[in-house]
């Protein structure tokens, strides 16, 4: 506990700001926790950075999220092999709201474990979609298909964030994630 997740890039201000791997997980062992902090300079900080290198197939991220009282963040696939960079698939949450595409979708619980699935197709298969499937506890799980890009050129995923962009003194947890390729290995 304590530790930066082993394989990403974690970006930090060190001013009260952290991402650290924390006793805090659905099953009882460890997650990841995001904490933001008032007086950063810049508004994505902190943020958590895995990079995949997939060019073709159907990516799958899948993860578990738990939101403390003012969270805001972001969650976004990046094509960083070209400039500007091309944003996929996108979910932002404020004020325990789910927004996609730029509308608010569904309330989320403070303090509970909450399911994320994001599945779309990269590169050479990318069709400018992605589909999102969110699970809350004692609920049927609910599924976002068709949702578009945030650049219809978007391809070659090799950027996937969260980035914590409250101004004050909160925290997000994940636990459970996954970043799964049709055609690659894990991290590949």
């Amino acid at each position: 506990p304590g530790a930066h997740p082993s394989g990403a890039d974690c970006n930090v201000e060190n001013k009260g700001d952290n991402i650290s791997v924390v006793e805090e997980a659905v099953g009882g062992n460890k997650c990841l926790m995001i904490e933001d902090a008032p007086g950063l300079q810049y508004e994505y900080n902190p943020h958590l950075v895995y990079k995949p290198n997939h060019k073709s197939g159907i990516t799958t991220l899948s993860y578990d999220l738990r939101l403390t009282a003012g969270a805001k963040l972001y969650n976004e696939w990046r094509s960083w092999d070209v400039q500007p960079y091309r944003v996929g698939p996108t979910l932002t949450v404020d004020n325990d709201w789910l927004i996609v595409e730029g509308q608010e979708v569904m309330q989320l619980p403070e303090d509970e474990w909450v399911h994320f699935e994001i599945q779309a197709a990269v590169g050479e298969d990318a069709d400018g979609t992605w589909k999102l499937t969110v699970g809350v506890t004692g609920s049927e799980p609910v599924i976002y298909e068709n949702l578009k890009n945030g650049n219809a050129d978007f391809a070659s995923l090799n950027w996937i964030g969260w980035s914590s962009t409250a101004t004050d003194k909160t925290a997000f947890f994940i636990d459970n994630l996954s970043i799964t390729n049709s055609k690659y290995s894990e991290f590949e």
